[in-house]
Formats: C-alpha cells, sequence, structure tokens
C-alpha cells in the first residue's frame, strides 16, 4: 500500500504537463537596446536553414507564385518619400507568398529562396531606417552628468557609435528572421514542464531498492542538486538525460531567436532555475530611483557581471557539457569557440554569432574606458586580471567578421541572396551592380526579378552608382516579362509597360515593340497600346519598329530577296507568317495621325511579297489597309509619296488579277467542241449531234465575247501601270513622306522601287502581248507592234528599266505580230498596203 501511495506523488513522465509559463510570470529579460529595436514591430522570416533537426523535408509547395504582379503594384505605386513603406511591403508579401505554403515545408530545398529574397527586404528596410535617422555624434551630448549605470553608458555608446549600432541592427535582424522562421515552421517539438528537474530520476530514488533497479540505481546519483553528477560522478535517468538535451537545444534556439524572456521562462518551467539564473548574469548594471522616494536607487543588472564571466568561460570550455548548453552561455559571455559548433556551418548563425562576441568585446571594452568613479566598477582587479588572461576577444571589422564567417562555411557557397546582403551589410552597392552583371545571364527568373526590382529602390533611395549596369538589369527583366508570351496574348501590359518605361528611352522603343511583335491576337492589341501610352512610352515608334520586325521576319523565312533584277521564284507561304505581318498594321490603325507611317509600312510589306512573288498577301495587304484605315485617299495630301506609292502597287496587283482572271476565261472557259459521229451513226443520232454542235456554237460566241470584254478590262488595268501619271513607282520631284523613318531606310526603299520598276514593267509588258498575241485578230497585232512605241518613247523612257534578255523577248514577240501582218496583206506595222 505504501508502495503504491509512493507512486501517486512520483512525478511520472507521461503524467507532465504541457503548459509553459506565460510571458507575464517570466523574469523578463531582454537584449541590449532590445526595446528600441526596428524589429519590435516588423512581421520577419529567417535566414536560417531548419533550427530544429525534426524538421521535415517534402515536395515543394507553391511559393513564389502571383510575386510578379504584386511587386508591380507595390514598386508603380512607390514614391522616393515612401521607400521605408515600399521595403516592408516587399518583405510582407515574400512572407505572405511562403506561408501560402504547408509549415512543414516553408523553408525547405525549393521554398528557401523566398525566404533569403524576404529577409533581404528587411535587411534594407532597417539599414535605411536607421540612416535617415538623425544620431548625436558624441557621447558627452548624452551623458551631461556623472553616473554609475552601466545600461545608461552603453545605451548612451550605440546612439552615438554608428558601427556598433550596425552591428547591433545586423543582430536584431537575424534574431528577428530566425524567430520568423522558428514560428512559421512549427516544427519543433514543445518542452514539457512540471517545475521538477529531472523527475524520472527523482521517481527511482523515490522507489528506493528494489529487485528491478539494483543495476540502475548503483549507477545513479543520490542527490537531487545541480552539481551532483559532477559530484558523484554518476549519471541522471536516460529519459532526464533526453530531456536536458531537448531544453538545452531549445534554450539555444530561443536565445537564437533573440527570444531571452521564452529561454529564461523555459528553464523555470523545466524546474532548472539555476540554468535560469545563469542566463541572466549578462545583465547591465543599472540604478533607478525608487519610486515615492527621493534618496533611495533600486539596482537592476548583475553588479558582478565580470565575475559571471569568467565563471561562464569555464562552463563554455567544459567539452564535457552540452554542446548547445555551451554555446548558449558562450554567446552570453562573448566566448565564440564555443557557439561555433552549434552553428552547424550555417551562413547567418556563425554570423550572429560573431557578430554578437563583437559586441560584446565592444561594450567590455568601452565600459572599462569609460567608468567615471572607481565605485561604477565592482569587479576586483584579480578578476579583470583572470579575464583578460583568459579571455581576449580580437576586435574584427565587418569585412574580417564576413571572412572569418566563410572560413567556417565547410565548403559551402554563399547563395546570391546572402551576397548581396553581404555587400548591403558592408555598403557595397558598387559590387553589388558587379556581382548582377555576372549573374544576369545565367540566373532564374526569380533572381533577375529580385535584382531589377533592387535597383529600382535602390536609385529611390539615391544608391545606385553604376547605372549603365542597372538599366542592364532592367532591361533583362523586360525581356523575361516578354518572352513569357508566346501564345499571342498577354494579361497585364501595364505591368511590361511600367518596366519598360525604367530603362532608357532609346530601348524602351526596341522591348516595347519586341511585346508587339508577339501580342498578335487583335482583342489584347487595344490594351497594349493603352499600358504604353499611359506609361510614357512612344508607341507610335514601337509599333514602326514591330511592323518591320515582321516585315523582316518574312524576308528571312523566305531567304535573302534576289535585287539582281531576277524576280524570287513563287514560294509555298505560310499563312500563320503572312496574316501575323498584314495584321501588324493594326497596331498604327489603334494611334493617332499614324496614317503616312502606316501606309510607309504597308508598302514595304506589298514590296516584300511582290520580291518573294505572293501576290495573294499583297492583294490582302491593301484591303487590310482600306479596312483599318477608310477614306485614307481624301485624308493625305496629293503630294504624299506614301500614297502614291500604294496606288502604283495597288495599280500592278488589279492587272495581275484582272490578267490572271482572263487567262482562267481564255484557257478553261472556252467550249469544247463536240466529238465527230461514227460513219454507223443513226438518224437519231445525228439530229442529237447537230443539236450538240449548235450549242457549243453558241456557247463559243458568249465565251468569246466575255473573252472580248475580259481581254479590254484586263489591257486597261495593265495599261495603267504603264502609263500611270508620272510614272509608275516614280516619286514626283515635289513629294514629300513621313519624316519618322531615316535615311538609310528612304536609301533603301528606293533601291526597292527602283527594283521593282526593272522588275515588273517588263513584267507587264510581256502580259499586254500575251493578250494581243492570243488570237489572229489584225487589230490585237497591230497594237502590239504599236507598243513599242510606248516602250522607246523618251518621255516615259521605259526601255531603261528593261534587261537585255527582256528587251529581246518582247522585240521577238513584237517581230511575231509583224510577221501575222504581212502574212495577212498589212505592212509591217500594221497598216493597209497602198498599191498607189
Amino acid at each position: 500500500m505504501s508502495f503504491e501511495k509512493s507512486l501517486q506523488h512520483t512525478p511520472f513522465r507521461n503524467k507532465k504537463s504541457r503548459h509553459l509559463l506565460h510571458r507575464d510570470d517570466t523574469l523578463n529579460l531582454s537584449p541590449i537596446l532590445n526595446e528600441t529595436s526596428i524589429f519590435k514591430n516588423l512581421n520577419d522570416t529567417s535566414l536560417r536553414q531548419v533550427l530544429d533537426e525534426s524538421s521535415i523535408l517534402v515536395p515543394t509547395g507553391n511559393a513564389g507564385e502571383g510575386l510578379r504582379e504584386a511587386f508591380f503594384e507595390i514598386i508603380q505605386a512607390s514614391r522616393p518619400t515612401d521607400v521605408i513603406d515600399t521595403l516592408a511591403r516587399l518583405s510582407q508579401v515574400c512572407c505572405d507568398s511562403l506561408e501560402l505554403v504547408e509549415p512543414w515545408n516553408r523553408y525547405n530545398v525549393h521554398n528557401y529562396w523566398l525566404a533569403e529574397e524576404a529577409n533581404t527586404w528587411k535587411l534594407l528596410h532597417c539599414m535605411y531606417s536607421d540612416s535617415i535617422n538623425d544620431h548625436p555624434e558624441s557621447i558627452d551630448n548624452l551623458i551631461t552628468e556623472v553616473t554609475l549605470s552601466q545600461q545608461t553608458l552603453v545605451s548612451a555608446l550605440f546612439q552615438c557609435d554608428s558601427e556598433l549600432r550596425l552591428l547591433q541592427l545586423l543582430v536584431d535582424w537575424l534574431e528577428a528572421t530566425a524567430a520568423y522562421q522558428e514560428e512559421a515552421t512549427k516544427t519543433t517539438a514543445p518542452i514539457i514542464g512540471n517545475n521538477v528537474h529531472w523527475g524520472n530520476t527523482l521517481h527511482q530514488l523515490l522507489i528506493g531498492t528494489s529487485l528491478f533497479n539494483k543495476e540502475k540505481n548503483k549507477a545513479m546519483i543520490t542527490c537531487m542538486d545541480p552539481d551532483a553528477p559532477r559530484r558523484e560522478k554518476k549519471s541522471i535517468h536516460s529519459d532526464d538525460q533526453q530531456d536536458d538535451i531537448d531544453l538545452c537545444k531549445r534554450i539555444f534556439t530561443e536565445v537564437r531567436c533573440g527570444k531571452f524572456s521564452e529561454a529564461i521562462s523555459l528553464c523555470v518551467s523545466a524546474g532548472q532555475t539555476w540554468r535560469a539564473a545563469v542566463l541572466q548574469g549578462w545583465r547591465l548594471l543599472h540604478y533607478e530611483p525608487k519610486e515615492g522616494t527621493n534618496d533611495q536607487l533600486e539596482i537592476t543588472g548583475n553588479p558582478n557581471r565580470d565575475l559571471w564571466k569568467w565563471c561562464c568561460l569555464g562552463l563554455a570550455n567544459d567539452v564535457t557539457e552540452n554542446i548547445h548548453y555551451r554555446a548558449t552561455i558562450g554567446i552570453l559571455c562573448g566566448h565564440l569557440p564555443s557557439t561555433i559548433p552549434a552553428c552547424q556551418g550555417n551562413w547567418e548563425d556563425l554570423l550572429w554569432a560573431h557578430l554578437r562576441v563583437q559586441i560584446e568585446a565592444r561594450v567590455d571594452k568601452f565600459l572599462r574606458e569609460h567608468h567615471v568613479t572607481a565605485h561604477a566598477n565592482t569587479t576586483s582587479q584579480e578578476v579583470l586580471d583572470l579575464l583578460q588572461a583568459e579571455h581576449q576577444t580580437e576586435e574584427l571589422s565587418l569585412h574580417q567578421v564576413f571572412s572569418a564567417v566563410n572560413a567556417l562555411m565547410e565548403n559551402k557557397k554563399e547563395s546570391h541572396y546572402q551576397t548581396c546582403q553581404k555587400h548591403l551589410m558592408l555598403g557595397h552597392i558598387r559590387a553589388i551592380m558587379q556581382d548582377s552583371l555576372k549573374w544576369i545571364e545565367t540566373a532564374e527568373e526569380k533572381i533577375i526579378r529580385f535584382l531589377a526590382h533592387l535597383v529600382l529602390v535602390l536609385r529611390q533611395m539615391g544608391k545606385d552608382p553604376q547605372h549603365d549596369i542597372g538599366d542592364k538589369i532592367l532591361e533583362k527583366y523586360v525581356v523575361q516579362l516578354v518572352d513569357g508570351h508566346t501564345d499571342g496574348s498577354v494579361d497585364c501590359p501595364e505591368l511590361i509597360a511600367y518596366y519598360t518605361s525604367t530603362v532608357p528611352v532609346d530601348h524602351q522603343v526596341y522591348l516595347y515593340a519586341d511585346l508587339m511583335d508577339r501580342v498578335h491576337k487583335p482583342d489584347y492589341r487595344p490594351a497594349v497600346v493603352k499600358a504604353g501610352s499611359n506609361a510614357g512610352l512612344d508607341v507610335a515608334a514601337s509599333a514602326r519598329i514591330a511592323i518591320k520586325k515582321a516585315i523582316t521576319d518574312v524576308q528571312q523565312g523566305y531567304g535573302n530577296i534576289d535585287m539582281t533584277f531576277t524576280q524570287t521564284g513563287t514560294v509555298e507561304s505560310d499563312k500563320s507568317l503572312i496574316s501575323k505581318v498584314i495584321s501588324s498594321l493594326e497596331w498604327l490603325s489603334l494611334l493617332p495621325d499614324q496614317l503616312e507611317e502606316a501606309l510607309w509600312l504597308s508598302n514595304a510589306m506589298i514590296r516584300t511579297f511582290i520580291f518573294i512573288g505572293n501576290t495573294d498577301a499583297a492583294s490582302s495587304c491593301i484591303a487590310s489597309v482600306n479596312q483599318l484605315f477608310s477614306s485614307f485617299v481624301t485624308k493625305l495630301p496629293s503630294t504624299s509619296s506614301e500614297l502614291r506609292e500604294h496606288l502604283c502597287l495597288k495599280a500592278y496587283l488589279e492587272a495581275l488579277d484582272g490578267f490572271a482572271t482572263w487567262y482562267r476565261h481564255f484557257i478553261s472557259g472556252q467550249p469544247k467542241d463536240v466529238e465527230p459521229l461514227p460513219p454507223d451513226a443513226t438518224f437519231t443520232d445525228k439530229v442529237h449531234h447537230e443539236q450538240r454542235c449548235a450549242q457549243v456554237e453558241q456557247q463559243k460566241a458568249r465565251w468569246i465575247q466575255a473573252v472580248l470584254h475580259q481581254s479590254r478590262h484586263t489591257k486597261n488595268l495593265l495599261y495603267n501601270v504603264l502609263l500611270f501619271p508620272g510614272g509608275w513607282l516614280q516619286d514626283e520631284s515635289d513629294s514629300t513622306s513621313s519624316p519618322n523613318f531615316s535615311a538609310d531606310e528612304k536609301d533603301e526603299r528606293a533601291k526597292q522601287l527602283e527594283t521593282l520598276r526593272r522588275l515588273c514593267i517588263p513584267e507587264i509588258t510581256i502580259l499586254i502581248l500575251k493578250i494581243l498575241q492570243s488570237n489572229d485578230d489584225v487589230d490585237n497585232h497591230k497594237e502590239a507592234v504599236k507598243l513599242s512605241n510606248l516602250i522607246a518613247a523618251e518621255n516615259r523612257s521605259l526601255y531603261k528599266v528593261f534587261t537585255k534578255d527582256k528587251l529581246i523577248e518582247v522585240l521577238d514577240r513584237i517581230k511575231e505580230s509583224s510577221l501575222l501582218l504581212l502574212e495577212n496583206g498589212r505592212d509591217m506595222f500594221g497598216y493597209e498596203i497602198n498599191d498607189d
């Protein structure tokens, strides 16, 4: 019965309470300057790898989705006076995106980049906030009277020493980000608290010796004080040993996260108040007047701080002690070697450890040098001598700190984000630009997006020492945005238009033209034009470049255009390519006062289609111009070279279409003769045969009339080319042209016009001869002979565009007509021969 009663009062492991002390019940320990830390109200993300070994890696979630649009909404509304708010919003967007993923998956290898980016924005936020605040330059301006308070002195030091304040700011940042990660992952098992330390060991001692506990009791301590294991050289219960390991690890985690109050609370709730007392020894001595009294002072902090530090050095150097407990004590007393093993080669942890040790060393040095009275230093000279002998920390610059951290990284390379963070801490903005220039060619899309927005934010701060590199980064981001649109549509043209407006003006036109070249669905084009105009882009210039690029794509798709007076043979057209280039004219129809440019470019299209032998596409282009720009003929001056060229090309294409129609009527429309009857045909067959012959003759008569009518119409269309007023494709001396095209483009146009004259005028002449020589009509052949007068006339000088081969071909055809006239009793020019 007594055994059962004793069990009722023994704290079993499985009956421990899982309730920690409330924050108000803790000892309320806070880090140096924690109350003034800018991270107090900022939601932070940790840069550390998983803090607890129990964290689980699972496949990636959807982190980072929608960041492009969210960043655009923030940055396009940002102003130089709102930089702090902009940085806070950028970091919060990254955190919000990360929190869309399951807690256990937020900091795995796939999503960790997002946490790093969020922390980079937060780093920039805190550093910029500190830079724009006013700080006293001398401690004498703050300490105006004698004080014994170490805390008052150190607070003044932090306010006037910018280097030390930077170190503390970085420590606050590292601790706040680690705290956010620990909270966001929620992977660490809770520490079970019951206000009784080593409960399992106590249980074994209470049940005493028994058949089942003889061996265990021989190796287990007999007293429950904290020094018993070391004094008796015995161990505690194995479960308590594991609990101690978990507790020490959790304490280090809390300290790493800057949560000193929580670390103290853990110790108290686990019944290990001696650990809580040890963790408080670093607090600075401070004197405050008691409420309601004028003479008495209330002392807070540790009057024997140096003695506590000397004792902690012994504990930190004890290799038999728990590694995380040694690290915790070491970081509080400024002993770096004992902290490094717990950092496990992690960049953020190592940096945090080095910075905290540097701060501790500089604070101690300051306190020893600036005590105003001997009574302010409560540490004996003997202890100070021991500290000097056993613990000396070399004062390192921030650059040296990074070198030391990199040496401990176990061959791990810094990520791009960590490199940027390092340069930001050192104030080396130029180095960020130089490294970015190396990254942008091979970096992932998310890195390009981050760098582009970093450049924009730095410019708002007035800190972009290498504007040309920043421009290249922004251009790369715009190219990345444009390359993401491959289906002819665009969801958010305002986004691309805004970032395009951030690059130099001479590059904006080409970048936006690339987008316009990709958007070939008509429903999306008005929004693209509107977005570009609202962003201040020269949309008209971009449209012209996009159309010219489409024309070039056609030329490349069909091979180089032969400009040596021999027309390229007809190639099977790519309908999608042809449709794209023709529809690109729609860009200019969406803009005001772009008629001349549209005609100029449509004429260039038509010339290209003629060169490649695709007259159907050329005709479609003319039809598109008539549809997009209604009544354009009346809107341009009669001296416009673009209008004149358009009418010339239209006349040529109408002539070719007319000839094709005539040729179809002439070849395929002629009725076939009725087959002759066999000799043994019956009377009925003969009657039917005569009726069929009569019908065919009637059909032939109608065909002849139709061909004759079509011949006259087609000849008129063909003559319209040869007799075009002022010369076909010849600019009149007083013609005007668009000023939006360069001299090289105008020279190229003039060359193409001359080449088309050399190609097309002989072709038109031969087509006229084919029509005239399609039958034995004397008048037609007489007209064919007269065609030579038109060619040889000096007023038009058409003969000058004929090559030798073409001229011979035309003369051979005219000679055939002359011979036919002679055979019909006419002279060689077709006139009747008068014997008189």
